[in-house]
């Protein structure tokens, strides 16, 4: 069984760092990782919304090219697992035309589990993906998009932005360079 650690809640009244860098748009951040072949990775997905913005829905899109890389399930965040927040997904595989190359798109549907509240900022969950065993050395590039509306009016947020993740399949005799804290504590 995969465990993950939680992380603490950003907030605390204040602005998040990433509401002070970027007040007007409202991001969802995947953040790479890396592992070796055989071994499962842990991307996570952040979300914060626009300085006084409230977000009801988000939906979004993770494409790769999925020759040493497999979809392996969703993980639930802080604001999924406290019930405040519920997502759908649908996984689907094609090969490119002409060049039989196996690609995977995940796509994500994020509203909140009551009217009465909107999408809460922070980590939202994790994409697991298991690396093939027989996995060569690469860097695989997690492209996103995502949409969001606001919340009750359901209109369109046209500042969304998403911000594309990348892993990293070592060589088996390699060590990450950075020890992921989620398999450490």
């Amino acid at each position: 069984m995969l465990s993950v650690a939680r992380l603490p809640a950003q907030g605390g009244g204040g602005k998040s760092a990433q509401q002070k860098l970027y007040p007007k748009i409202t991001r969802i951040v995947l953040r790479g990782n890396s592992g070796i072949p055989g071994s499962s990775v842990v991307v996570p997905i952040y979300f914060t919304p626009a300085q006084g913005v409230a977000v009801g829905s988000i939906d979004l899109k993770v494409s790769f090219v999925s020759a040493n890389l497999k979809f392996d399930k969703l993980q639930p965040g802080a604001g999924i697992e406290s019930g405040d927040v519920k997502w759908e997904s649908e996984v689907s595989t094609a090969k490119t035309p002409g060049a039989g190359i196996e690609n995977t798109s995940l796509k994500i549907k994020i509203l909140p589990s009551s009217s009465s509240k909107s999408i809460p900022e922070g980590l939202l969950g994790y994409i697991i993906l298991k690396i093939a065993e027989t996995g060569r050395a690469a860097k695989i590039n997690l492209a996103t998009t995502a949409g969001a509306t606001e919340f009750r009016s359901n209109k369109g947020l046209s500042n969304v932005q998403s911000v594309d993740a990348q892993v990293e399949v070592l060589a088996p005799s390699k060590e990450p360079a950075v020890t992921c804290f989620f398999f450490s504590h």
